[in-house]
């Protein structure tokens, strides 16, 4: 295995999959371990400084998002990703993000929509300065915030799957010339349906939002034109 994984240092033992599971997803993610690249329990355990059971069930989770395969004889693999399987995480964050918009509409509290009209303001004025570390880190708390106020945990759950997809995808989006710019006009239009309790206006913007980000992304990624 190429790429060497460095010691983790984990307080709460009870994480120690759960890191190890992030670990390894966002290396993948990142083209680190490479599609067709095997995974060796025993030498990643050894490079983090653990035992090789919770790098048993965090390879296990991986099987189960589909980024690593059993191969008989061969052992765990990296599958990587296609085009396609991008397409369908983004249209299914597409729906969720509609829809839990639409829920958060008739339960979001006024000290809500004030953290996120400041929010907006902050991943804009962070973007423009050229931090788009922070202006990405901004953004994914304005949609946490959304996210909590639909007080919806399954839907919560299945977003949360998507998270390290939608903060790695949002992040290239945000790379295009122009996009900081949507990005307040569709936050604001948000926060707006969001604070009149509109359910159908905040999952229309939710929507078209999430649309123009995925397509913002698949036109960095492939360079594809409009």
């Amino acid at each position: 295995m190429a790429y060497h994984f460095s010691p983790i240092k984990i307080d709460n033992k009870g994480h120690i999959r759960d890191s190890v599971f992030a670990i390894l997803r966002n290396a993948i993610l990142d083209k680190k371990l490479e599609p067709g690249q095997k995974l060796v329990e025993r030498t990643i355990a050894e490079q983090l400084g653990i035992s090789r059971t919770p790098v048993r069930e965090a390879i296990n989770q991986l099987v189960l998002e589909r980024l690593v395969t059993h191969i008989p004889r061969k052992g765990v693999v990296v599958s990587g990703f296609s085009k396609a399987d991008i397409i369908e995480i983004l249209a299914i964050r597409t729906s969720l993000e509609a829809l839990i918009c639409s829920i958060a509409a008739t339960k979001i509290k006024p000290r809500d929509l004030k953290r996120l009209e400041s929010l907006a303001k902050q991943i804009t004025e962070e973007h423009g300065k050229g931090n788009f570390k922070k202006s990405n880190q901004l953004n994914d708390k304005f949609h946490e915030i959304i996210y909590k106020a639909a007080e919806s945990p399954r839907v919560y759950s299945f977003l949360y799957t998507l998270h390290e997809y939608i903060t790695k995808f949002t992040q290239l989006a945000y790379s295009k010339p122009g996009r900081s710019e949507e990005v307040w006009v569709e936050h604001n239009e948000i926060i707006e349906a969001l604070g009149r309790h509109d359910s159908s206006q905040a999952e229309i913007v939710a929507k078209r939002h999430a649309e123009n980000s995925s397509r913002a992304f698949l036109q960095m990624a492939y360079w594809e034109k409009d």
